[in-house]
């Protein structure tokens, strides 16, 4: 796994997507605004703060112009990472990348005049993958076997650049543009309809189970689990909180929505039960215990803990690849997810809808990124899940540690 999160292009991929997390929290906080705004939402014909409605339209066209514009930002984010890793100007890598992406999904003028945007959407982000990867590397080539314009030294290094760039700018937009104009190939209707049995599967307790089970593995040997597995499942999670965001703007009350997964690889459910069950129970443990080293790590891990930042336990601790504390990390985080995915399926429990930054503690996570409050029951229920799963390990380790500290 460690291996695979390296290549110079996966890497680029999930750096490029969470490149763009400020633009998706940007529009979850506009979409939060309008919730709370518009009258439309819910059933009782009334807004939950009155003063905001005449602004309720206006902040769901700011949610249009973000969440809903993502495959256009990842574009430019996965090429400019992807062309630094291979040591290309980073401007150049962003704006081939975009441009590459603009022609391959929009297949000319429709009927009123105007151009398609849906492709700018989630619905785009496999899409806005594949041309980031292959207009960067159309550039790499170019610029690896020297096929450019060489401009005079004494043209400044600016227009020396955009001239180096010419050719493989016309060669990436020039096959792009035969694929979507010429042999009218929409990639996008055809990936969404490819993978709409896989991503409709993939959206199941078993799957969330089996992702946070790998996550937490890599964890516990040491490795970011987050930033090496889970994250590759950010265009998945985007695109069910993107029709979930969607859903809720036409009045459909969170507890009605389909998607339980929306926001997976940054926000939502998963990020709402892993750490209150997996490193939770061992700070009060630590805080509860007579050994000084423990109170002491305790007491330094609380605050960065309360708000999902996990590195002080699992390396101070440590958790990574301690025999005692391995089994009941991976079991009680991957528990407590199929839990909480079962009780968030409920038609009484809200889905999410906007995303939350990730350090958000996950008792205000639910509430903030669901409009519900009984997200906090799922919470409770992932604390008292770890805490079970650590008791019959916690005494076994803290008996290893006292008889070090003796010897």
């Amino acid at each position: 796994m460690a291996k695979f999160s390296n290549l110079k292009s996966i890497s680029s991929i999930v750096n490029g997507l969470m490149g763009t997390i400020p633009v998706i929290l940007a529009g979850a906080l506009f979409m939060i605004l309008y919730v709370l705004g518009s009258p439309s939402v819910g059933t009782s014909g009334k807004a939950l703060i009155p003063f905001l409605t005449p602004l309720s339209a206006k902040f769901l066209w700011m949610n249009t112009l973000t969440l809903s514009f993502m495959a256009l930002y990842a574009a430019a984010t996965i090429s400019y990472n992807y062309g630094k890793k291979l040591e290309l100007d980073g401007l150049t890598s962003a704006i081939i990348g975009l441009t590459t992406f603009f022609v391959f999904t929009i297949g000319g003028l429709d009927k009123s005049g105007g151009i398609n945007i849906t492709a700018f959407s989630s619905s785009g982000l496999f899409v806005a993958i594949i041309t980031s990867i292959f207009s960067i590397r159309v550039l790499w080539f170019f610029k690896k076997y020297n096929i450019v314009i060489k401009m005079p030294s004494s043209v400044p290094p600016q227009i020396g650049n955009s001239f180096s760039a010419l050719l493989p700018f016309i060669a990436s937009v020039t096959v792009a543009w035969i694929i979507r104009d010429i042999c009218n190939f929409d990639m996008v209707q055809w990936m969404n309809t490819a993978l709409t049995p896989l991503v409709n599967k993939a959206e199941n307790g078993w799957i969330a189970m089996g992702l946070v089970f790998i996550t937490l593995l890599l964890w516990s040997c040491g490795l970011h689990g987050d930033g090496i597995f889970l994250t590759l499942f950010t265009p998945f999670g985007l695109q069910w909180l993107d029709e979930n965001a969607k859903l809720v703007a036409r009045g459909i009350k969170p507890a009605a929505l389909p998607h339980v997964l929306a926001g997976l690889g940054n926000t939502g459910l998963v990020r709402m039960t892993v750490w209150v069950a997996a490193v939770w129970p061992l700070v009060v443990l630590m805080l509860m215990n007579k050994n000084k080293f423990l109170k002491t790590l305790g007491w330094t891990s609380f605050a960065p803990a309360l708000f999902t930042i996990v590195e002080p336990v699992v390396y101070g601790l440590p958790i990574a690849l301690n025999p005692y504390l391995m089994i009941p990390f991976v079991f009680s985080g991957t528990i407590s997810t199929g839990i909480g995915y079962w009780l968030m399926s409920m038609p009484w429990m809200g889905k999410f809808f906007a995303a939350v930054p990730w350090a958000t503690p996950p008792f205000l996570l639910g509430p903030l990124g669901t409009g519900d409050w009984k997200t906090i029951i799922i919470v409770i229920i992932s604390f008292i899940i770890g805490l079970i799963c650590y008791l019959p390990f916690w005494p076994m380790y803290v008996n290893s540690l006292n008889n070090k500290e003796t010897k």
